[in-house]
């Protein structure tokens, strides 16, 4: 008769590959202890970064979360790399963060920049500026609105400049006319007719687009040249804008000297420099123009 010890009622040996007395049918193997597991690990098994695991659930958990971390993370292209493989190591970097929106995208073209032009009556764009400043933006990758920033500052620099400029201009002459005193017409005709003679129709915007301080030697160097030119036309009697005639400045003469109530004819008056002043002015050009 079989052996009672390795019936089926008696359990079973464990060669036979039945279950051991004590272990359910089916049961699933007890999950092996952290601590131990850990303590197992030496040196490894103190790191900080394993304070936060409590058991194997945690930890495969962790591993997980890491491993996705790593997928979507960002990889600096190594300082030892050559410069053309680290220039395109940067490029690959940044057409990712473009792609996922954390960066904005450069226009495919130069001409897709969006610039902000000033809406005021009679401006005048500068097309080959403007251009120039495009394609120079898509060469270097600068998106749009850095772009448009960057031109709303130049247009700003522009515009101060210009205003600076005009208040020196205005400021230049009042100093001349000062200067110049009533000789300041007939000094700017003069001017004018020279420049139009050896610089053209456009001299007069030359000569604006100069410097102030420039410009007024270059308006006082004309006015020299162009003296004798007006003077001509002052002998032929032409007429001038702005400037007066040998007659006119004749009487001027006649009554500051006939009057004996004038601060001229008066050494003690307040006003005679300034009078004597202007007499000596007036009486320069009328021999100028005989």
């Amino acid at each position: 008769m079989p052996d009672e010890a390795g019936s089926p009622e008696a359990g079973g040996s464990p060669e036979s590959g039945a279950p051991a007395v004590g272990s359910p049918e089916g049961s699933a193997p007890a999950a092996p202890d952290w601590g131990t597991l850990k303590a197992s690990l030496g040196e490894l098994g103190n790191d900080k970064s394993l304070e936060p695991i409590k058991d194997l659930h945690g930890l495969t958990k962790s591993y997980i979360e890491s491993q996705k971390m790593i997928g979507n993370s960002i990889r600096l292209p190594g300082k030892d790399l050559k410069p053309e493989d680290r220039q395109k190591a940067v490029g690959e970097l940044t057409t990712r963060l473009r792609k996922e929106g954390i960066l904005e995208a450069v226009p495919e073209t130069a001409d897709g920049y969006e610039l902000p032009l000033p809406q005021i009556e009679g401006w005048q764009a500068n097309e080959p500026l403007i251009n120039g400043f495009k394609e120079v933006a898509h060469k270097l990758g600068i998106p749009n609105s850095k772009a448009s920033e960057l031109f709303t500052w130049y247009l700003n620099f522009q515009e101060e400049a210009e205003a600076a400029s005009q208040v020196e201009f205005e400021t230049m002459k009042i100093s001349m006319k000062k200067e110049l005193g009533g000789l300041y017409p007939r000094k700017m005709e003069a001017a004018r007719r020279a420049v139009a003679k050896y610089l053209g129709l456009d001299g007069d915007e030359i000569i604006s687009n100069l410097p102030p301080a420039v410009g007024r030697k270059m308006v006082l160097a004309f006015a020299e040249i162009g003296d004798p030119m007006l003077e001509d036309g002052l002998i032929l009697g032409e007429l001038v804008q702005g400037v007066e005639s040998k007659e006119a400045i004749g009487k001027k003469i006649t009554d500051m000297m006939g009057d004996p109530k004038h601060p001229l004819n008066d050494i003690s008056h307040p006003g005679h420099a300034k009078a004597l002043e202007e007499y000596q002015k007036l009486n320069s050009m009328f021999v100028r123009m005989k």
